[in-house]
């Protein structure tokens, strides 16, 4: 599963849905996993790790073999947000915002995104993870002018040396944006908090239709251990980090059943591109 494969799959449910009342409108879930390739996701035939709740959702809906996707992140992104390919929308590299400085941004308004086009249909939007194509300490709503009502978001790293380490974290003590602003969040993990913001925003929005947005930063390096796997050795904690990425779909597909409403959702799970450099991992009795 990649993103331009899932941009025509969303596209096309998009155009059934501007024709139906607001009752009848499904909720979205969209799951952007970053750095992470098939040879980690076991119903796609992996060894060294198990995910029982992204098995479950492949084997109750569509599952992707092949597809097409950029290998670098902001290009990926910026593609699924517009639907649009790299030479159209600008991006044809990975700059690193705000780290890198402020030499590109996302323009909403010279690419309008998805998130843009359903809220004006009436839909709830939500967004949280990861952004880094805009600098939020320049523009502190920039989600909200591509489309999301509410958001909590890893800022980034925000360069500048020793004073802004701790905008480079987001696992554990992670630096998230909110409409209270940026902050360090002290014995935290980034993911969990993301989570509940997503939950808190179903639970709020259950009765009016829902696009939410969740581009994990998980699984994408420093390597870390998690709150499943507190005490996991370097070399395990990668499968550690995929595993909890199966936890937290988890989490959100048990809300929607509890708010029973999961029978009008469409769960779209995939990611942004492959495995980070150097981790390897067994498939199909291959590595």
């Amino acid at each position: 599963m990649s993103n331009k494969s899932l941009i025509t799959l969303t596209l096309l449910a998009l155009l059934s849905l501007f024709s139906c009342s607001k009752q009848q409108q499904p909720n979205i879930l969209f799951i952007l996993i970053d750095d992470l390739g098939k040879e980690w996701v076991s119903c796609y035939g992996a060894e060294d790790v198990s995910t029982p709740a992204i098995d479950e959702l492949a084997s109750t809906g569509m599952l992707f073999e092949n597809a097409y996707s950029m290998p670098q992140c902001t290009p990926t992104r910026v593609s699924l947000l517009t639907g649009q390919y790299p030479w159209r929308n600008g991006w044809v590299n990975h700059y690193d915002v705000p780290r890198w400085g402020h030499g590109a941004r996302f323009d909403p308004e010279m690419n309008p995104s998805f998130a843009k086009n359903l809220r004006n249909a009436g839909y709830k939007t939500c967004i949280a993870g990861k952004w880094q194509i805009n600098d939020f300490r320049l523009e502190p709503d920039a989600t909200v002018l591509a489309g999301f009502d509410e958001y909590c978001m890893w800022t980034g790293g925000e360069g500048g040396g020793a004073s802004q380490k701790p905008s480079q974290r987001r696992y554990w003590d992670p630096y998230i944006h909110t409409k209270e602003g940026s902050k360090t969040y002290k014995g935290e993990f980034g993911p969990d908090i993301y989570t509940d913001f997503i939950i808190d925003f179903m639970k709020k929005n259950k009765d009016d239709p829902m696009m939410i947005y969740f581009p994990m930063c998980l699984t994408h390096g420093p390597l870390t251990t998690t709150p499943a796997r507190p005490d996991a050795p370097r070399n395990k904690q990668h499968a550690a980090m995929v595993e909890y990425t199966d936890i937290l779909l988890k989490r959100l597909t048990d809300v929607l059943d509890e708010l029973e409403i999961r029978d009008n959702t469409l769960i779209i799970w995939t990611t942004d591109n492959g495995t980070g450099q150097g981790i390897i991992g067994r498939r199909n009795n291959r590595l």
